[in-house]
């Protein structure tokens, strides 16, 4: 086990709680750092948040667990001290949807915390979570009840529910305070596990600053070879997983609907997620089928992972980003389209009404008919595009990182003045 410049129980630093009348001015927080490779929503959210907090001065000396393979992430900050806790795959692979969490890796984990003098712990999110083995208070990052409404949908297993209500049943016990990412996360969380209102916070998620309106994107066909789109042409959009929940196979027969219509016979969709490398469990083989059975082939593409610096190109080209999911408890790639000033349509089961306003349009995910006339009426319409992605990226400037790792900051504040 690697540590870096930090010292464990018998080391600590004199400070007074809320008992001595002042606040504190310095706290020793521990992380968990197992999300950190996922190139999910979950990862996302850890590294972006994360990152954000190391950028602050506040005094407070943070302690970063992370297995072998994630502490040589070039992207990690260096203001964080590190512990290095060896497994045999990480657990953003292990904790998937047909692996399960190496026992002797999660007491190792829980062990080497304890051995640490630690005013809070932080979990930025469940997926990862490991048993705490000492008294500590902790913050458990819950993103969403969409493994509970629909576990079928995010399980292949059985097993895997199993192990995953288990999991979360104990971090529940240990959580001191639960933290998610929209108040509809947080209704869903609340009526799902009848906890104290109190205890359910909200930290919003950002759009990273690379996605913003470019003045000369580049054209797909340049992007995305393997796609072979013809040069200017128009397309739909989605962003994300290719799990059975995100209900692609509505947005395939919608646009299989649209394809049928003369004035929209040129369009394409393009479907922008890991289908090789995701952990979670996916849809990708069935809507393969549904694109060859319906005679899209050639229209609909499947990208696979998109780096940023490739993805802002394609956030900007788009007539519409569609997210039809199930549910969603955030949908981060509808904000990053909104910064990009790029119009929204996405289910009604999730945050995006309040999020986005008039900047999106919404349906109810199992409505082909009004996802169809939705996307129908936007691309025969584009002054009424042109608004909603002004008053998209108006709305996205209001979400910063920044903001939201003060709202974490004080939240570890009040935790441990309590």
């Amino acid at each position: 086990m690697f540590r870096d410049k930090v010292a464990p129980i018998g080391t600590t630093s004199s400070r007074v709680g809320a008992t001595g009348r002042h606040p504190i001015t310095s706290m020793r927080i521990g992380l968990d750092g197992g999300c950190w490779l996922n190139r999910r929503g979950y990862g996302r959210y850890a590294r972006s948040l994360l990152s954000a907090l190391a950028r602050r001065e506040d005094g407070n000396h943070y302690v970063l667990f992370v297995d072998s393979e994630t502490a040589d992430a070039p992207d990690l900050p260096s203001r964080f001290a590190r512990v290095v806790v060896p497994a045999c795959h990480p657990p953003s692979r292990a904790a998937s949807a047909f692996g399960r969490r190496d026992l002797r890796h999660l007491l190792r984990m829980g062990r080497t915390v304890a051995g640490y003098q630690l005013d809070a712990f932080f979990f930025p999110s469940v997926y990862t979570f490991f048993p705490l083995l000492r008294p500590v208070r902790a913050v458990v990052g819950i993103h969403d009840v969409i493994a509970e409404r629909h576990p079928k949908m995010v399980f292949g297993r059985r097993r895997s529910r199993l192990f995953w209500r288990l999991k979360l049943w104990l971090a529940l016990r240990q959580a001191h305070l639960v933290l998610t990412v929209s108040d509809h996360a947080r209704n869903g969380i609340l009526e799902q596990f009848r906890l104290a209102p109190k205890n359910v916070r909200v930290i919003h998620e950002a759009p990273d600053p690379i996605f913003r309106p470019l003045p000369y994107p580049r054209d797909p066909a340049d992007l995305l070879p393997a796609c072979t789109l013809p040069r200017g042409c128009r397309y739909l959009l989605y962003v994300g997983g290719l799990s059975p929940h995100k209900n692609l196979h509505l947005l395939i027969e919608a646009y299989r609907r649209l394809v049928a219509e003369p004035e929209c016979n040129d369009l394409r969709l393009l479907l922008v997620g890991d289908y090789a490398g995701d952990v979670f469990y996916s849809a990708y083989g069935d809507l393969r089928a549904a694109v060859a059975r319906h005679g899209l082939e050639g229209r609909v593409c499947f990208t696979g992972f998109v780096p940023d610096e490739v993805l802002v190109d394609l956030y900007n080209r788009a007539e519409v980003l569609v997210l039809p999911s199930l549910e969603e408890g955030f949908g981060l790639p509808a904000l990053e389209a909104a910064a990009c000033g790029t119009p929204v349509i996405a289910s009604e089961v999730g945050p995006m009404e309040t999020l986005l306003g008039p900047a999106a349009l919404t349906f109810l995910p199992r409505d082909v008919d009004a996802l169809t006339n939705s996307l129908r009426m936007l691309l025969k319409d584009p002054a009424r595009r042109t608004a909603m992605g002004e008053e998209g990226r108006r709305r996205a400037l209001t979400f910063t990182w920044e903001q939201s790792a003060a709202q974490l900051h004080a939240l570890f504040q009040e935790l441990v003045e309590a």
